[in-house]
Formats: structure tokens, C-alpha cells, sequence
């Protein structure tokens, strides 16, 4: 049976009592835990639950909540001074150490995808009697914002300096600008190899940026400040998992009503001594009420108020007689806004993230779901972003795929009434927004095709599905090779990829076929020059060193051991691994000096041990032979393995278990 308990009403709303045997329980259904205590059957004799729970409510106890600040709107809420607490405090290590998931943005796919789309854009604006046309002697910059870790940047630069033999617009006036609010971020690029001869080249650039609250950008290397007007040609703007971070109001349509989502920021904890903790995230306890609202809810913002108002109205129009749960990502509206003066309203924008946008996906009242991964996110409304777009001009292109972690959108500004003469407001609402947008985007064919090819067909999330699907549904070591090198080379021969299938690699290469062990070849070289230094868990140079010496190459087994001591640092099994291609190679002087190294810097290393026993041994042998034997058959004795405890899988195999 079930009671309701009036007592102490504010800890308890309900009471369940049920008999089990010569026992009874009573479930406690509180508001902020639920609690099951155990009653015998001599206290359930004086028939008075009440007094059964008087006798016990010593023990009850509600969780006690941290409010961090009373309901107020989403995008002026303390959830987002936490954002920007855990990215500053954090800096790189957020992605270094795996903190914020980063591989769905930052791989070869996904930025030869967005430079194939940025390539059309350029054909569209050289073309004669262009909707947007470039000028070739002003430079084009492409600003990425929320650049992070710096590391899709790395990859775009790469595919921009490889197209410039068939983009007609001079590399040397494409200019990419890297941004971000973190200083810590700004420094590591600073000193960061990979992107130290773009900078010095001038091709890249970059500048402290607080997509928020910034209206310029003073860039490091050109000294040089981006502003209201200070772009001759359009502007790129790549934003890549930042959207889902920036500034979101929340607002729910019932009944034809438009209401606003109101939040309390609070904590799990019952005290929370530093607010700003990014380990509140962790933790977070929010509350939510909704109060009813108008479509002219934005004022004041710079002249945008009928561009919000109009996608206000779009969803209250939609939902008349259904009710739905709307995100609206005002902080990316904003910050695109801003951007978009730097060139006088003219912008190519490429954007992925989580998100949707089919409006379908709105249906039914419910709290946003805050997803948390060391800081926090929530899905972006692509619809309303691009509605923004369309009202102040320009177009989107979107991805219809509605199954996908990552959803990939383009959107063009432009100037009002430049692509056509449409400014009635009814114009604006149902399907004619989706019109407007198809009239729009034939202005730019080229473009359009590109999105198509590159994202719609088959896109970013196509090829991240792809390998995560091959990696997890396969039984590794016994997927295929010739599988692992066709993932590779569809993703451009990605060092993320790589390190992935590494164990199928190590374990087929030495024993496949001659073509597929020469397509691994050809392939490799490429998998190093794609190498960008972040995650220290991932020593990739120390990978490709076992691969060529699973294929006994051993010189340039070496080459790469030693590169990974330069990039990753000393680590004993290097030093061991470098040996044994010593000795492979008959330097039994320099294999010993190694194995000696090794032990040297790990006394508990067996493996090094045996090695310097040994060589130790066959070194006095050797002393001890008046008749030098001759360099070919000692090499065929050691490519035999005859006598010689340096077979390839046994090796792998032991490299693999000790490798960092």
C-alpha cells in the first residue's frame, strides 16, 4: 500500500510499506534520495505508521543541495562562468590527457572534407559575375575559433598548402588564424613544432579571442588588428565543438505558448567553497521552471532583434498544436554576428558538432540534457542557427542524416536582400525557410557540390562511424590487413587511425603478401608527417619503429626509435627495441652499450638482462675466432633467425606488452 506522508512533508512525499515474510519494510520516497529501512513486526503491531516513522526519522536525512545561484535565464546562468573555469584551468590538458573527446574533429578526414568545401566557396566567389566575389590580392582569412589544441589546425594548413596547385587563389593570401579565450592554449601553439614553420611562413597566424564578449582580434605574428571593416574579402570561419559550449537560452512551446527556461545552478555537494571549481561540473544539481514569454524576448542586440524574433516565431508557428523543448544557441548567434562585421556581413561558415537539425527532433517537454566529459556541452540547434542565416540573407546547408554524432553544417551570410529581394516576414515561416535556402545556395554551385560530395554523401561522421565501427565489431588481431590499410588510406593515413589498428599491423605486416606490405610503405612516411605532438600516451614514432622492424627494416626502425625518444622522451624499452636492431644489423658493440642503457634505466628489465648475457657471450666468441666469418653469412643468420632468439612475433609481441 501506499500513504502519503503529511508529517515532515518536505523530506518525505510518500511512504510504501510492504510485508515480506515476518517483516516489514517501509520505502521512503524522498526528494533528493530514496531510503528503504527495515521494521520487525513489533512495531508494525501498534498499526500507526506514523509513529513508525517518527521512531526513525532520526535516520533520514534529504540530500542537501549547493545552490550556486537562483533561477535566472540559461545564458546568463553560472553554468557558463564553470565553462570557462575548466577550459582556463585546464588549458591543453584537456585534450592532452583525454579529458574532452577530440577525434571526431580533429582527423585528416575531416579537414581535406572542410577544405573541399572551402575550395568550392573559392570557385564560386572567382567565378564571373559572382554572388560573393574574392578579390585574389586581398588576403582571405579563415579563423577558427575554439582552435583548442591546435590540432585540426595543423591538419587544415597541411590540405591547404597541397591544393595550391589547383586553387586559383594564391596560398600566400590565405591566411589562418588560430583563436582561443586561454592563454595556456595560445602559448602551447606558440612553442608547438608542428605549427612553428607556418607561422614563420606567415600563412598562419594567431590571436587571444573570447568568442563571447570580443569584437576584435589582435593577431600575434601580423601585428595586425581584425575589426568591424577590416577584411576586404569575405571571411572562413571554422568552428568545430564549440558551439555546444557557448551561451544557450531554453524555451518550450505549449498549447501555442511560448515560455521561457528559467535555471538554478546548483551542486550535489552541500557546500561548495570555490564556485568556480570545474569540478562542480562533475556534480552539477540543476533545477528548471518555465514562465511564460514573447517572440520580441531579445532586445538589444545590435540591430538582430528581428532575425530572433522571426525564428522565435518560426517554432511558436510549427508547435501550435504540439508542444517541444527548443534550445536556442544565442552565444554562437552572437559571436558570429560580431565576426561577420569584419568583412561587412560577408562569411563562408563550416561548422560541426553535436547537435540536430531537423525540428522534428524538438518534440515533447523536457529539461536539456547537459552531457558532461570533464566540462560540459549541450546539442546545438543547427535549425535555428541557419533560420539566422536565412533571415539576415544568406543560406544554410545541412546534413539530413539524423543518425550521427557529429552533424556538419554550412551556412553564407550575406548583406540583406543581395542574393534576392525577400524582407516580408511571412516569408519566414513553415516551409518557405527551407525555399529560400535552396533558391539562395544555386547562386553558388560550387559550394553547393562540394557540401554534397564531402559531407552529405559520405562525410566526417561517415568515416568516424566507419573505423570506430572496423575497430570495435572486429576481433583484433585477426581483422584483415588489407581492411586496415584501405580505413587508412580513405582517412588520408591518419596517426590516431594508425595507433588504433597498430596490434593488426605489427601482427600481419611481416607475413603478408609483397603488394600489401608495399602498399604499408608507401603509406607509413605519410602516417609520421601527419604527426601532431598532444597525447603523450600515443607514441607513434615508437609504433612505426616496430613496424619496420616486424618487416626487418632495420635502419629505419632506428630512424623512428629515435625519434620517439625526441619527441616522447627516454624510455627503457626504446633503448632495448634500438639494440636489437643493432644486433640484427651484426653491431653487437653498439646493440650491448643499448641493452646496458636500457638496464640502466629499469634494473628490474629481464629482457635486458638475457640480451647482455647474450651478446656478452657471443662478443668473447667472436674475440676468441681467429677467422673473421664472413658479413653475408652473418646476416643470413640473423635474417634466418638460426641460433638467434630474435624472431618477429615473439618480439612484437613482448615490444607490445612493455610499450608506453
Amino acid at each position: 500500500m501506499e500513504l502519503v506522508v503529511h508529517v515532515h512533508h518536505q523530506i518525505v512525499s510518500s511512504l510504501v510499506v510492504q510485508q515480506q515474510s515476518d517483516a516489514m519494510y517501509c520505502h521512503l520516497i524522498c526528494k533528493h534520495q530514496e531510503i528503504s529501512l527495515r521494521y520487525d513486526s513489533m512495531h508494525m503491531r501498534t498499526n500507526n505508521l506514523l509513529l513508525v516513522f517518527s521512531l526513525f526519522q532520526e535516520e533520514i536525512r534529504p540530500l542537501e543541495r549547493c545552490v550556486l545561484e537562483d533561477f535566472t535565464p540559461c545564458s546568463k546562468s553560472h553554468l557558463w562562468k564553470l565553462m570557462m573555469s575548466f577550459y582556463d584551468r585546464k588549458g591543453p590538458d584537456s585534450w592532452s590527457q583525454g579529458i574532452v573527446p577530440h577525434f571526431i574533429t580533429c582527423n585528416t578526414f575531416i579537414s581535406k572534407s572542410y577544405v573541399k568545401v572551402l575550395h568550392g566557396f573559392i570557385c564560386d566567389g572567382l567565378r564571373a559575375k559572382s554572388a560573393m566575389p574574392l578579390d585574389p590580392n586581398e588576403p582571405l582569412y579563415i579563423i577558427e575559433l575554439g582552435a583548442g589544441s591546435g590540432k585540426f589546425s595543423f591538419f587544415m594548413l597541411k590540405v591547404l598548402e597541397e591544393m595550391q596547385s589547383v586553387c586559383d587563389f594564391p596560398l600566400k593570401n590565405i591566411k589562418f588564424i588560430m583563436t582561443d579565450f586561454t592563454e595556456a592554449n595560445f602559448q602551447f601553439w606558440q612553442n608547438h613544432p608542428a605549427l612553428k614553420p607556418y607561422f614563420e611562413s606567415g600563412q598562419l597566424d594567431a590571436g587571444i579571442f573570447d568568442a563571447v564578449n570580443d569584437r576584435t582580434i589582435k593577431l600575434w605574428k601580423g601585428n595586425k588588428v581584425l575589426g568591424p571593416g577590416s577584411c576586404k574579402n569575405p571571411i572562413v570561419i571554422v568552428a568545430n565543438y564549440l558551439f555546444d559550449t557557448l551561451y544557450h537560452d531554453i524555451f518550450q512551446v505549449e498549447h501555442g505558448v511560448l515560455k521561457e527556461g528559467l535555471v538554478s545552478t546548483g551542486s550535489k555537494h552541500s557546500d561548495e567553497p570555490d564556485p568556480l571549481d570545474p569540478d562542480i561540473i562533475q556534480r552539477l544539481d540543476n533545477h528548471y521552471k518555465y514562465v511564460p514569454t514573447t517572440t520580441s524576448y531579445y532586445q538589444e542586440e545590435e540591430g538582430d532583434e528581428k532575425h530572433l524574433k522571426r525564428i522565435l516565431d518560426w517554432y511558436v508557428d510549427r508547435f501550435q498544436s504540439q508542444a517541444a523543448s527548443i534550445l536556442v544557441p544565442i552565444g554562437a548567434l552572437r559571436a558570429l554576428r560580431r565576426l561577420g562585421q569584419f568583412s561587412n556581413g560577408r562569411a563562408l561558415i563550416i561548422s560541426g558538432d553535436k547537435g540536430n537539425n531537423n525540428p522534428d527532433q524538438f518534440l515533447g517537454l523536457m529539461d536539456p540534457h547537459i552531457a558532461v566529459h570533464g566540462s560540459f556541452s549541450l546539442m546545438v540547434n543547427y535549425h535555428a542557427i541557419g533560420a539566422w542565416f536565412t533571415s539576415r540573407g544568406g543560406f544554410a546547408l545541412h546534413n539530413p542524416q539524423e543518425e550521427a554524432s557529429l552533424k556538419v553544417s554550412t551556412f553564407v551570410l550575406s548583406p540583406e536582400m543581395s542574393l534576392d529581394g525577400n524582407i516580408n516576414d511571412d516569408l519566414y515561416l513553415g516551409d518557405t525557410l527551407n525555399q529560400l535556402d535552396l533558391s539562395r545556395s544555386k547562386r553558388f554551385p560550387f559550394l553547393t557540390q562540394a557540401f554534397i560530395d564531402n559531407v552529405d554523401q559520405f562525410g566526417p561522421n561517415d568515416y568516424f562511424v566507419l573505423q570506430k565501427s572496423l575497430k570495435e565489431d572486429m576481433t583484433q588481431p585477426a581483422c584483415p590487413l588489407r581492411t586496415v590499410v584501405a580505413i587508412l588510406k580513405l582517412g588520408d593515413w591518419d596517426p590516431d587511425v594508425f595507433f588504433k589498428f597498430r596490434d593488426v599491423i605489427l601482427t600481419h605486416a611481416p607475413t603478408c603478401g609483397i603488394k600489401l606490405r608495399n602498399d604499408l610503405c608507401r603509406g607509413i612516411p605519410r602516417v609520421w608527417s601527419n604527426y601532431y605532438l598532444m597525447d603523450m600516451d600515443k607514441d607513434i614514432a615508437f609504433e612505426i619503429g616496430r613496424f619496420y622492424y616486424g618487416i626487418r627494416e632495420y635502419e629505419r626502425a632506428l630512424h623512428y626509435y629515435k625519434e620517439s625518444i625526441t619527441t616522447v622522451g627516454k624510455h627503457h624499452v626504446t633503448y632495448h627495441n634500438q639494440g636489437l636492431c643493432h644486433y640484427s644489423l651484426g653491431f653487437l658493440d653498439q646493440a650491448l652499450e643499448l641493452f646496458r642503457l636500457a638496464l640502466s634505466m629499469n634494473g628490474d628489465y629481464e629482457k635486458a638482462k638475457s640480451w647482455i648475457e647474450k651478446v656478452e657471450t657471443e662478443l668473447k666468441r667472436r674475440n676468441n675466432i681467429t677467422t673473421p666469418v664472413p658479413e653475408k653469412v652473418t646476416q643470413a643468420l640473423v635474417s634466418a633467425g638460426e641460433n638467434i632468439d630474435v624472431q618477429v612475433e615473439p618480439l612484437a609481441e613482448e615490444v607490445q606488452n612493455m610499450a608506453i
